[in-house]
């Protein structure tokens, strides 16, 4: 993203994650071997039984909750906590702790601000780490609740803005994070060694004033590993330090058009995919990447413990929304299609909240009605421990029209671009 771009933050427009600006992302909760959750751009898709089958929580539900005012923002990104929990950003900040059932907005020091990145410690399940942007700064504040509420001091404040944060896994308390300038001055990666309480360590990125950088990820069997995305206006490419961010080198060189997604898998293979076709792959200790064809990616996954990688693919130019690889991506195998959906979650408040735009959903994917919709499945998805009922409509009507029309729109444009038929699938 140009920089440019940021300066409407203030104004709570767009959001970003650090890495990737999109909504596509695929997680594994620690807590449930079986279960899956796929980010969309019309809700939270959930899968208890390893992606045989699927139903979902809609985007306006995620977002707004009971708070119908917030109905016609969409989620920017999702995060999961070290203890299963989920974190969605939109306008503001949601979780839930039912998988998924009700979601709650976070409070504190982040109500009414433009969060623009966000990262769950991966070993402390209370801490989550923010960033605060304004129209002409930024801050990183902390959670000591699991992203519950936000304490008012801030951790690191800046009149640049900040693009991501992130926090290791192997070793606790180290934390980086990557800024850059409004006003020329430089591109800058910021490291703490005590959870954000000092940053000692500010290095400057040489890159040029059409790029930003923004953290990929950091190594989970190396602290001091780190893996930078630099973004252009055309192109990326990506940096690694591997001293915690004293020096840098290139390991990917710009490639034609903007990276998707990334994976450092658990045998230290890496994988970056774009939505144009391709992804490059890195072997364990091989220097170099090979590019190889691939569908239109939008994320990259694993789960933990396990060799398989998982793909999201674009449902409209690859005729299926999820894939799997179990060869290190030399092929991909099609898994699901959001028109295998079920229908919304079992639990009361999303079978109440997203009836509606369930029904719209239905016409834009081409799915005929389901006469389980509104039963079985979604495992203890179902059984949030709210119960449910007391959970309000938030006028989910209006808006799922809203949210329909606004994918089927978006759907419709890419396809154009790319002169294919709605439900061609590319050859």
């Amino acid at each position: 993203m140009l920089a440019g771009a940021w300066i409407a933050l203030g104004g709570g427009a767009a959001r970003a994650n650090g890495a990737f600006p999109d909504e596509f992302s695929i997680h594994f909760p620690p807590d449930a071997p079986h279960r899956i959750y796929l980010g969309a751009n019309f809700g939270l898709l959930v899968s208890e039984d390893d992606g045989v089958t699927w139903r979902y929580a809609c985007e306006p539900w995620v977002v707004a909750s009971s708070n119908a005012a917030l109905a016609s923002a969409s989620v920017s990104f999702y995060q999961v906590t070290a203890d299963g929990a989920l974190l969605a950003n939109s306008i503001t900040m949601t979780r839930s702790s039912d998988v998924a059932c009700t979601w709650p907005t976070s409070t504190g020091s982040v109500t009414g601000q433009t969060i623009a990145d966000f990262f769950p410690d991966p070993n402390d399940a209370s801490v989550v780490l923010a960033i605060v942007v304004l129209p002409n700064a930024s801050y990183i504040v902390a959670s000591h609740d699991g992203g519950k509420t936000f304490d008012p001091p801030h951790l690191y404040d800046t009149s640049d803005i900040l693009t991501g944060v992130e926090i290791a896994r192997a070793k606790a308390g180290v934390v980086y994070a990557t800024s850059f300038s409004l006003t020329g001055g430089p591109a800058k990666f910021l490291a703490s060694t005590d959870s954000g309480i000092t940053w000692p360590l500010s290095t400057t990125l040489p890159i040029t004033a059409a790029t930003t950088p923004r953290i990929l990820a950091v190594d989970p069997a190396d602290e001091k590993k780190v893996y930078v995305r630099i973004v252009g206006a055309i192109s990326d490419e990506i940096w690694m330090t591997t001293d915690g961010g004293q020096t840098f080198g290139t390991i990917l060189p710009p490639v034609s058009g903007q990276l998707s997604s990334f994976l450092r898998a658990a045998d230290g293979t890496l994988y970056a995919g774009t939505r144009s076709g391709k992804v490059y792959v890195q072997a364990a200790g091989a220097t170099g990447f090979a590019a190889r064809d691939a569908f239109h990616l939008r994320c990259l996954g694993q789960r933990p413990g396990t060799a398989r990688i998982y793909a999201c693919t674009d449902f409209v130019l690859d005729g299926f929304s999820l894939a799997t690889s179990d060869d290190k991506a030399a092929t991909f195998q099609p898994m699901m299609s959001f028109t295998q959906l079920l229908g919304p979650l079992t639990c009361a408040p999303v079978q109440t909240n997203c009836q509606a735009h369930w029904s719209r959903i239905q016409g834009v994917l081409g799915i005929g009605p389901r006469p389980d919709a509104g039963q079985g499945g979604g495992g203890d998805g179902g059984t949030g421990p709210s119960g449910g009922s007391h959970c309000a409509s938030a006028g989910v009507d209006a808006w799922s029209l809203w949210v329909a029309l606004g994918l089927l729109s978006r759907w419709r444009r890419r396809a154009a671009r790319m002169k294919k038929p709605l439900s061609a699938p590319l050859p």
